[in-house]
């Protein structure tokens, strides 16, 4: 018997499907066992994610010798394009990288501490000079607040029982995280060691994963990318050199308690470009207020005259090509890298924007570029 119905029209309709056999369309063939599938999974999944949550710092510590790495890697090809043996370049490389995180150690590390040491022993000698001297009086009239009343409380505050045991407990935590920094730093040291050494061997050995007719491209565009990062980076961290070098004499002739500790802040702020400048110009005029609203003055304008030197002068100078990123994009990887990872995020985000770039303009556009016709239908 047939099925089929009329339409008005004299056309035959097909019956519509069973109910069950919709649903079979929809429900896998074993469900149990792709229910246990499909949990296994689930679980797997969480204990992947929980052991990476885990392993994050040891990550990041090989992540973080890896660019340091990379950052190197610029110098050794200066010394190789000069005539000295790879192996040479090397070992002349790491000595220096181990002299320079000597004395980081020896001569930063404790003048910075001492610094530190003696602005908080000096801080209430430096707010009582504060609030008695002209400006601190003038501004307090204008906004008709009690200003010293405020900080007075804030103070008693922060000396109440429970805050000193909040802070103490703050203060055990610091002293593990101390420790562990430490920790990090020797292992992001031999890391960086470790990879520059062995930068080429690696990079063979990523190639020999890529079938044998991509693995000229490919090794060509791994050179490519590793060698604008590694000129982001150590470019990157020259800039930062430099600006961390001004900020060290401003703030010595404007007679700053704490030159070295500002200088030592706003190399790892100015890390993060085009931004760090400006984020760092606010904090140091700040910091330089408590001398005197003159010494502010005097080290805001100083510093803005030399972010325009910077911007204009110093940075194409140093980074050259190597990173030919627009600054609408280097500020939104930035703000990205930020979000996701926090400094650490926003100091790599340049890099690899770069790295993006050059996949981009080496692989994606020729591909788009060889489609000259539409697809068949």
């Amino acid at each position: 018997m047939d099925d089929t119905t009329s339409a008005e029209d004299g056309s035959t309709v097909p019956p519509a499907p069973p109910r069950w056999g919709r649903l079979q369309r929809v429900l896998p063939a074993y469900p149990l066992r792709s229910g246990f599938a499909v949990a296994i999974g689930v679980l797997l999944a969480i204990a992947l994610a929980a052991t990476i949550a885990g392993i994050s710092t040891v990550l990041m510590s090989i992540f973080l010798g890896g660019f340091l790495a990379l950052g190197l890697d610029p110098a050794v090809r200066a010394l190789e394009r000069r005539g000295v043996r790879r192996p040479v370049g090397v070992a002349i490389v790491a000595v220096g990288f181990l002299v320079l995180v000597a004395a980081i150690l020896v001569i930063v590390v404790p003048a910075t501490v001492r610094q530190l040491a003696a602005v908080i022993a000096n801080a209430p000698e430096t707010i009582e000079s504060v609030q008695e001297s002209d400006w601190y009086l003038s501004l307090e009239q204008n906004l008709g607040v009690d200003l010293s009343a405020v900080i007075a409380d804030s103070v008693h505050s922060l000396t109440t029982l429970s805050s000193v045991l909040t802070i103490s407990g703050g203060v055990l935590k610091a002293g593990f995280g101390v420790i562990g920094a430490v920790s990090s730093f020797v292992m992001v040291s031999v890391l960086t060691l470790y990879f520059v050494a062995s930068l080429q061997s690696i990079k063979t050995t990523a190639a020999r994963l890529v079938p044998d007719y991509r693995r000229e491209r490919f090794s060509r565009l791994l050179d490519e990318v590793t060698s604008s990062v590694g000129g982001v980076v150590a470019g990157g961290v020259t800039l930062s050199a430099i600006n961390a070098a001004v900020v060290l004499v401003l703030q010595l002739v404007v007679g700053s308690p704490a030159p070295a500790l500002l200088a030592i802040v706003a190399f790892f702020i100015t890390l993060v470009p085009m931004i760090g400048s400006l984020v760092f110009l606010v904090i140091g005029g700040i910091a330089t207020l408590f001398v005197s609203p003159t010494a502010a003055l005097v080290f805001v304008l100083a510093y803005f005259v030399y972010i325009q030197v910077e911007a204009y002068i110093v940075t194409p100078r140093v980074m050259g090509r190597a990173a030919a990123v627009p600054s609408v994009l280097v500020i939104i990887g930035a703000m990205i890298g930020a979000t996701l990872l926090g400094l650490l995020g926003a100091l790599v985000a340049i890099p690899i924007t770069a790295s993006i770039l050059i996949i981009i303009r080496q692989v994606w556009i020729p591909r788009q570029d060889r489609e000259t016709s539409a697809p068949a239908d």
